[in-house]
């Protein structure tokens, strides 16, 4: 057998691996983004086997095992807790897709008030009702990845398919937004027009999307590591937005997380 013929041989017998898609509390438009993506990324998913995705196929197996796994949604049921368990045990990887998975996202806008409170205004009948206060995956399993983005970005979903099928740990960017600004050349919507511009705040890999266009970032990606929360509002407030605009700034997206909750804290110093 030829070295081209053996290759192609190993390329044929090469198992594909095993790739599970769930949801839980969300819009699913990260599955729908998911199933969109165009360019390379489409040869990436050509290189898993899809054994249960409910937007992509017909039927599948829920009940794995998984090479990996894609979770997007934010927990606010204990029935989603302990089926997100087994399929952490179920998973060699398991990834946290979209805003909800990973810092609660919009769902979490009812962490800022008691859960009793938040049913009320949603449900009449509340015998049926049995929601606990919302919380990102990683509240209750390890998470190997963050695919971030409200949809996702593609760089870091191709990085986390990537990364998988060559057997490498992924490289997500964990720099602020302003640094993607930097690099583009935008001029400062924050310094230079005062508008209240999450991006000091905000995790890159959305290429800057919304101040390339002259719009304020609203944190679709979250709060980076380490984000200086408070500093931001303290800004936000000698440009002369309210509390209750710098609240809404800092609870559309990732209102459970510590950065986020400091930042309102710091309002009231």
């Amino acid at each position: 057998m030829t070295g081209e013929n053996a290759f192609r041989s190993s390329k044929l017998n090469m198992k594909k691996p095993r790739l599970g898609f769930f949801k839980y509390s969300c819009c699913a438009g990260c599955e729908f983004q998911f199933m969109y993506f165009q360019k390379y990324l489409l040869e990436t998913l050509a290189g898993f086997e899809f054994v249960y995705a409910k937007m992509l196929k017909r039927g599948g197996n829920p009940q794995g095992p998984f090479d990996i796994a894609l979770v997007e949604g934010t927990i606010t049921e204990s029935w989603q807790v302990d089926e997100l368990k087994r399929i952490r045990e179920r998973s060699t990887v398991l990834f946290a897709i979209g805003a909800c998975a990973i810092n609660g996202g919009v769902p979490a806008i009812k962490s800022t008030m008691a859960e009793l409170e938040a049913e009320r205004k949603v449900y009449r009948d509340l015998s049926g009702i049995h929601s606990i206060r919302p919380h990102s995956l990683d509240a209750y399993v390890k998470v190997d990845g963050y695919i971030r983005g409200c949809p996702p970005g593609e760089r870091d979903l191709c990085e986390a398919l990537s990364s998988v099928l060559i057997g490498k740990n992924p490289d997500f960017l964990e720099y602020s937004v302003c640094v993607e600004c930097k690099l583009k050349g935008n001029i400062c919507v924050l310094v230079a027009y005062d508008m209240p511009c999450m991006g000091p705040v905000t995790n890159a890999g959305c290429g800057a999307l919304c101040p390339s266009m002259n719009r304020a970032c609203y944190s679709c990606f979250g709060p980076m590591k380490h984000a200086n929360g408070p500093a931001l509002a303290k800004k936000f407030k000698l440009i002369g937005f309210s509390r209750d605009d710098i609240v809404r700034k800092f609870t559309e997206f990732g209102a459970d997380t510590i950065e986020f909750r400091r930042a309102i804290e710091a309002y009231e110093d």
